[in-house]
């Protein structure tokens, strides 16, 4: 997932949440129960699970998904944090790690791109902070900093409380913490725990089969085999797409419509709108469009969304 386009910054200290106590559980594998993980860049070790290395923090990343708070109601979870440590070849604040709860908004069951997500960014947006480097960082939802369907921080972060009470019934359907598809060089992370719902899983423990993953430490740069994942044969939605506005709304006619991905215009003619994602990053492309309807001499505006993505096929 494209995460922001961002601005490198000073190097600044974040003020670091203190989590409550937490039942502590050892997470020893991430192929059974409830973990699982997007690809193979993200792999348990004995000092938690890595992420990366990653040599384009823009193309490519990963993602540890728990479903064990599955059909949960989102004003039901109390808490959600993480620990991590990371680092990169440069200083650009968006290659830390994000932390996301999913929504069942389209309510098929299933984590999909026509779900909603909360975005836990310790970076605030991108260009507010970057977290300190080769250090353990904690960040979570009692730092009343969040953002609701906002992956690029264009919209401000929000409280806590208020995303709660705004989407209170909305169902998790997935919970994770991911690194990448945002930018940076060279990235890495290591992520030692999540807490949920005062539960706390603990990632720095052995492996349950004895076995160690690809060697790492604390998330330095460098230090891992650089994982390219360029093969279009292994990902869907990489294509020339066509989204269609409808020519009437509530019996009023189109008179023009425009439709913008990410800050950029897109081209629309004839109540169509062409969208090339061709060679894009994984990750979720929302296209927001205006459409204007003119009826007995006056214009009525309506504005949409279409969810798009490209996923691992």
């Amino acid at each position: 997932m494209t995460k922001r386009k961002l601005l490198p910054v000073a190097g600044a200290l974040m003020a670091l949440a203190i989590p409550a106590t937490a039942s502590a559980q050892p997470v020893q594998s991430l192929s059974t129960g409830d973990w699982s993980t997007s690809n193979s860049t993200v792999f348990k070790t004995p000092d938690g699970v890595h992420f990366g290395t990653y040599a384009d923090g823009g193309l490519v990343g990963g993602s540890l998904l728990y479903k064990g708070a599955n059909g949960t109601k989102l004003k039901d979870v109390k808490d959600f944090s993480f620990t991590f440590n990371y680092n990169q070849a440069g200083s650009l604040t968006g290659a830390t790690p994000y932390g996301r709860i999913w929504l069942d908004t389209d309510k098929d069951g299933v984590r999909s791109a026509g779900d909603a997500t909360i975005m836990l960014d310790p970076s605030l947006g991108g260009s507010k902070l970057q977290p300190m480097r080769g250090t353990d960082v904690t960040f979570g939802t009692r730092d009343d900093s969040v953002r609701y369907e906002d992956d690029k921080g264009n919209g401000g972060q929000q409280t806590w409380s208020a995303i709660k009470s705004a989407h209170s019934d909305e169902k998790v359907i997935a919970v994770g913490v991911s690194q990448g598809f945002s930018m940076g060089t060279d990235v890495s992370a290591m992520l030692k725990n999540i807490t949920l719902n005062g539960k706390s899983f603990e990632f720095n423990v052995a492996s349950a089969d004895g076995k160690n993953g690809s060697s790492g430490t604390n998330g330095a740069a460098g230090t891992t085999t650089v994982i390219h994942v360029t093969d279009p044969r292994h990902t869907t939605g990489n294509t020339l797409r066509t989204l269609r506005i409808s020519k009437t709304h509530q019996g009023a006619k189109l008179k023009s419509a425009t439709a913008i991905l990410r800050g950029k215009t897109l081209k629309v003619r004839h109540g169509k709108v062409t969208v090339d994602l061709r060679h894009k990053a994984i990750g979720n492309y929302n296209v927001r469009i205006t459409a204007k309807y003119l009826r007995g001499g006056k214009v009525h505006t309506h504005r949409s969304a279409r969810k798009l993505s490209v996923a691992v096929a």
